[in-house]
């Protein structure tokens, strides 16, 4: 089975100006971007990986208007840029899928986020999803924290008005002192 390289690629590519060559400034800034995972949302190493199978693809990887040799070399100078830059670390929070909302559905609530749900994905650059799909009532944000605990984000009430549910069954107080300290936002333990 192939590696879908394309659409990492694309994400890649999106806001660089590659009708020319980049500098080498530019190369290591979406590198640690990479590393951050905060405007890239996914797994350092599927970047770096979907960088690699492009360049050994023999496919054509320039979108337009952006050229060919400058979009190879600024792939080949990031995935040099993210080997200098290893072992990478564990981010400190990734997604999980909503399919995980059904084991934290129960969960008692350890705090409130006193945000908006848009502030909070703005702040963690990340999308609430309705649960059920479809419903709309409830909207949700699984995270796993670094420190390995699970938690959900519930917002039930409209985009604009405040007061986010932090739900987990992980020990409450550790689990917010972690939230806070991993995503920058602070949460009112309940």
């Amino acid at each position: 089975m192939r590696f879908p390289w394309r659409g990492y690629v694309n994400q890649l590519t999106y806001a660089a100006d590659l009708r020319h060559r980049v500098d080498d400034e530019f190369v290591g800034r979406v590198a640690d971007e990479l590393i951050r995972q905060r405007f890239f949302t996914l797994p350092v190493a599927d970047y770096h990986r979907a960088a690699t199978e492009a360049l050994g693809s023999g496919e054509r990887i320039a979108g337009e208007p952006d050229d060919e040799d400058a979009t190879r070399d600024f792939l080949a100078r990031l995935v040099r840029a993210l080997d200098d830059r290893g072992p990478w670390p564990e981010p400190p929070y990734s997604t999980s899928g909503t399919g995980e909302w059904a084991a934290l559905r129960a969960a008692p609530v350890i705090a409130r986020v006193p945000l908006t749900e848009r502030e909070i994905g703005a702040t963690l650059n990340r999308v609430f999803a309705q649960e059920p799909p479809g419903a709309g009532d409830v909207r949700v944000l699984i995270l796993r924290l670094r420190t390995g605990q699970r938690v959900a984000l519930r917002a039930s009430r409209p985009f604009t008005e405040p007061g986010v549910d932090l739900v987990t069954y992980d020990d409450p107080a550790s689990t917010v002192a972690a939230f806070g300290e991993l995503t920058g936002i602070e949460a009112e333990p309940r």
